[in-house]
């Protein structure tokens, strides 16, 4: 249980950060936003739980139409990340599709079918923690290549949802 001080603590922690930042975590959280923006997942949001929670760093949310697009996201966003030797500590909900947990220890994704999404309203109950909007211009930009030099976000900026990886010509 949260004292008043411990509250009061992360709330004056929550205040001082801003994201987009430097951390490992953070860096993490966006390329699974990245991923699932491939797959044209819509509301992506970062939160910044630092300070709010012993679970988990940061929360990815995202949502689909469909049970089948939602599925499809989660395995594409974490078929990529293990392909780059970041491997799910745990899996839940992926047979169903209306709510998909990927944890990554640091960050946990949380890809849901809309109307479950609406009605769980994760980010209501976070309403106090660093928010951030993900939408495929945001990786068009030139500090957010220079975060993920291995990525290529070409295509980011016409919406394509494309992306190239290694160094082009």
């Amino acid at each position: 249980m949260q004292t008043e001080n411990q509250g009061a603590r992360g709330r004056e922690a929550a205040s001082e950060r801003h994201l987009p930042d430097d951390s490992p975590g953070f860096a993490l959280a966006e390329r699974c936003a990245w991923h699932l923006l491939e797959k044209k997942l819509e509301d992506v949001i970062v939160l910044d739980l630092r300070g709010n929670s012993d679970v988990c760093d940061f929360f990815v949310i995202a949502s689909g139409g469909a049970d089948t697009q939602v599925q499809a996201a989660a395995r594409h966003t974490h078929d990529r990340l293990a392909a780059t030797g970041h491997h799910a500590h745990s899996i839940e909900g992926l047979n169903e599709g209306r709510w998909v947990l990927l944890d990554f220890f640091d960050v946990v994704v949380h890809v849901f079918h809309q109307r479950t999404r609406e009605y769980f309203q994760l980010e209501r109950l976070w309403g106090d923690a660093p928010r951030l909007d993900l939408a495929p211009e945001w990786f068009a930009a030139a500090e957010v290549a220079a975060r993920h030099p291995d990525l290529t976000f070409t295509n980011a900026a016409a919406g394509g949802g494309g992306r190239e990886t290694g160094n082009h010509a």
